[in-house]
């Protein structure tokens, strides 16, 4: 039940803005498209990717990868944004963030 609050928390932006933003936004992300990436290479023998490391061409990622980027993705930015909304700190950290995640969402165009 602990964990469901914390999901919720995060997606309420309840959760102070450096932790949404570096521990989910961040170090979770970088967990999450390592994870994708393992998926790709064992389940789904892409060897493509050994191509293009250390840069990720998320096109050549399979569909279901890619589906769960996609709501990966809209998640956390929600969480982060809400965080940032909430943020009762200097203006310029919030601006910053909203500026960040206005980017991550128009890369997501690149997914398809």
């Amino acid at each position: 039940m602990k964990n469901l609050d914390i999901i919720l928390n995060f997606w309420l932006g309840k959760v102070k803005l450096w932790k949404s933003y570096w521990i989910v936004g961040e170090l979770f992300n970088s967990l999450f498209i390592i994870f994708i990436c393992y998926m790709e290479i064992n389940f789904y023998n892409n060897s493509i990717l050994y191509s293009q490391l250390p840069l990720l061409n998320f096109n050549s990622f399979n569909f279901l990868n890619k589906v769960l980027f996609l709501i990966w993705s809209i998640f956390i930015t929600v969480g982060i944004w809400r965080s940032a909304e909430n943020y009762k700190g200097r203006i310029i950290w919030t601006v910053l963030t909203l500026i960040f995640l206005s980017y991550r969402i128009f890369s997501l165009r690149l997914l398809f």
